[in-house]
């Protein structure tokens, strides 16, 4: 998962890099920009926040951005990984900001990339070596080779493009103002822009935005069924996004309202307080606190000053953070029965230390809720999570996660609830024990199933047997 950001339209650079900050929580391992010069690209890229890119006062008429999450390829350590490892990408005539993930990157090649996003691409660029610069088919050509996710910004020849994969996997929305044009991630951006929103990039639809206003859309590839991750409504987005024509904070309200019909069903004595654990877990547990009616309470403090624990790249990293990650108001704890509201349970490290700080506390009882079905499968598309023993529930049922973590009660949504809250069926549920949309990664999910490798390790980044 990486965010993704591109710009037509003259656009002082100190200003997109503002604009990229916006996109920070989808990718904090890296963050870039990108833009024409002298017939080729200049980029300006840093480690961490888009804060710390350093770039020149200039206005150039197109510019792409990216935040990097890594999910292929090798963890930036240092600049010297930054070429290789973090977008945006360019080679020759082209330029991409790529957010996704390809599953058969080792079918199609030998050579070791960075990123799968620097292998895109070079791939596009042959292919426009191939057709005599002809964007539409070698997007098409590109497109009938890979197996995966990919939403992508790009430029060629001055103009600036933008991409889907045939599934949908990761969003791409898009806006317009007078002969100024905005992609992204999410559709935050636009606001800070004063562009509005105009709509999503279709699925399997390549679009050229053209420096004088005109917009051209192909399409290269129709599929009657499309596959948005369901963890961008439940974890990643911001709650301000509007995804698939859904504002993101009632998806996530309504997640709440549904996980309350959980919680009623398994007849626990009614908490004092509902508790969200901040950030993404607010207004669910703001509707979960109003249909049980009791009260919510900001129990729990996220220190403003760290990041994601659940992108980071080891678990000693997810442990060390998790320490240091919220504060507490001890005097709203001793006494309480608390109804603690999380997005997700995928690895089990912040639950467990919540649980245990509240205990610490003098909380009288802690029953824990999570908005999302348990996670019991890898994802191989954007997401982390790339081999089932990272998932605390590939190989621990319920009872034996609510014994590990140290809750008097664990309250999970159920299928249903997910699925009516988001209000699409057309959603990609693998993770949560599902069919993999591709065929590929169905390949490579019954190749490795139960063959318990070590986290860290990469299902997809493997040669099958």
């Amino acid at each position: 998962m990486c965010g993704v950001l591109g710009i037509l339209g003259k656009c002082p650079l100190v200003r997109a890099k503002r604009l990229l900050l916006l996109l920070a929580h989808r990718g904090q391992d890296a963050a870039g920009l990108l833009w024409p010069t002298d017939g080729g690209f200049t980029t300006a890229k840093a480690l961490g926040s888009p804060q710390r890119v350093v770039v020149p006062d200039e206005a150039p008429e197109v510019v792409l951005g990216s935040t990097r999450y890594p999910t292929y390829g090798r963890r930036i350590t240092s600049e010297d990984d930054l070429d290789q490892c973090a977008g945006p990408f360019a080679s020759g005539r082209i330029a991409i900001s790529h957010n996704g993930n390809i599953t058969n990157l080792r079918r199609l090649t030998d050579r070791e990339y960075g990123s799968d996003s620097q292998f895109i691409a070079e791939r596009l660029d042959m292919h426009l070596s191939e057709t005599g610069d002809d964007l539409v088919e070698a997007v098409r050509r590109l497109e009938d080779e890979l197996d995966g996710a990919y939403s992508i910004a790009g430029i060629h020849r001055g103009r600036l493009f933008a991409m889907r994969d045939p599934r949908g996997f990761k969003p791409l929305v898009f806006g317009r103002k007078d002969n100024t044009a905005i992609v992204a991630s999410e559709s935050t951006v636009f606001d800070m822009q004063g562009v509005s929103l105009e709509r999503d990039i279709y699925p399997g639809e390549l679009i050229i935005f053209s420096p004088d206003g005109g917009m051209e859309s192909h399409s290269i590839s129709q599929d009657l069924t499309h596959s948005h991750c369901f963890f961008e409504y439940v974890y990643f987005a911001q709650p301000s996004a509007r995804i698939e024509n859904q504002l993101v904070y009632d998806v996530r309200f309504r997640l709440g309202r549904a996980l309350a019909l959980c919680f009623k069903k398994m007849d626990l004595e009614m908490p004092d307080y509902v508790v969200p654990i901040p950030d993404t877990s607010r207004p669910a547990a703001q509707a979960l606190a109003e249909e049980l009616g009791v009260p919510m309470r900001e129990i729990i403090l996220k220190n403003r000053y760290l990041g994601r624990t659940f992108i980071l790249q080891s678990q000693h990293e997810r442990n060390d953070l998790a320490k240091w990650k919220y504060l507490y108001l001890d005097d709203k704890i001793r006494g309480k029965t608390l109804l603690i509201v999380d997005d997700s349970i995928v690895r089990g490290t912040t639950a467990r230390r919540i649980v245990d700080d509240l205990r610490q506390r003098g909380a009288s009882k802690v029953y824990f809720a999570a908005t999302c079905p348990p996670q019991t499968d890898p994802c191989y598309y954007g997401i982390d999570i790339s081999t089932g023993s990272e998932l605390i529930a590939s190989n621990t049922d319920v009872p034996g996660i609510e014994t590990f973590i140290g809750a008097d009660a664990l309250i999970y949504q159920d299928m249903d609830g997910l699925i009516n809250a988001i209000g699409l069926r057309d959603l990609c549920l693998a993770c949560l024990g599902q069919e993999y949309p591709t065929e590929y990664a169905r390949r490579i999910h019954h190749h490795f199933k139960g063959r318990g490798l070590k986290p860290g390790t990469r299902d997809y980044e493997r040669e099958l047997d």
